[in-house]
C-alpha cells in the first residue's frame, strides 16, 4: 500500500467527516430556529386572538348599550373608565402590537375612535340619542373589524354578500 494513498484517503476523510458535522449543525440550528421562530408567533397569534375575541364580547355589550340608548330606551351609559374597558383595550392592543405592527395600528385607530366616541357621549347630556348613535356605529365598527381579522377576512365578504 502507498503511504502517500493512505494519508490522502484519511485526510479526505476526515475533511468529508468535519463538513457533513458542519452541514449536519447548520442544518439542526435551521431547524431549530424556524421551529422557535414559528413557536413565538403560533404563541402570538394565539394571544392576540384571546385579546381579540375578549374585546369583541366587550364591545359587542357596549354596542347593544348604545343602541338602546340612540332609541331612546334607558341603558347605562357604557364609558372607557371602567376596568373591563381598560384591561380589554390595553390587553389587545399589547397584542395585537406585538403580533403585526399594522395590524396593531389598525387596531388601535379603531380602539381609539370608540373612545373618544365614548367620551363625547359621556360629556354630551344634551344630544344624548345623536351622540349615542355616533358613539354606536364606532362601536360596531371595532366589532366588524375584530370579527374581520378573527374570522380572517371572511367576515367583510359575508356581511357584503347579505
Amino acid at each position: 500500500m502507498n503511504p502517500q494513498g493512505w494519508w490522502g484517503i484519511l485526510l479526505q476523510g476526515t475533511i468529508s467527516a468535519v463538513v457533513g458535522g458542519v452541514v449536519a449543525a447548520l442544518t439542526a440550528w435551521a431547524v431549530v430556529a424556524a421551529t422557535r421562530r414559528h413557536e413565538r408567533r403560533s404563541a402570538l397569534r394565539a394571544e392576540a386572538r384571546a385579546s381579540a375575541v375578549r374585546m369583541y364580547h366587550l364591545a359587542g355589550e357596549m354596542y347593544g348599550q348604545l343602541s338602546r340608548l340612540a332609541s331612546g330606551e334607558r341603558a347605562p351609559v357604557p364609558t372607557t373608565d371602567g376596568r373591563d374597558w381598560l384591561i380589554n383595550a390595553t390587553s389587545l392592543e399589547i397584542a395585537m402590537f406585538a403580533f403585526d405592527r399594522d395590524l396593531g395600528t389598525r387596531m388601535s385607530h379603531a380602539l381609539g375612535e370608540a373612545r373618544r366616541a365614548l367620551e363625547r357621549l359621556d360629556g354630551d347630556v344634551e344630544a344624548r340619542d345623536e351622540t349615542a348613535q355616533a358613539a354606536a356605529g364606532s362601536m360596531l365598527r371595532l366589532c366588524d373589524d375584530l370579527a374581520d381579522w378573527l374570522m380572517d377576512g371572511r367576515h367583510r365578504a359575508a356581511v357584503g354578500a347579505a
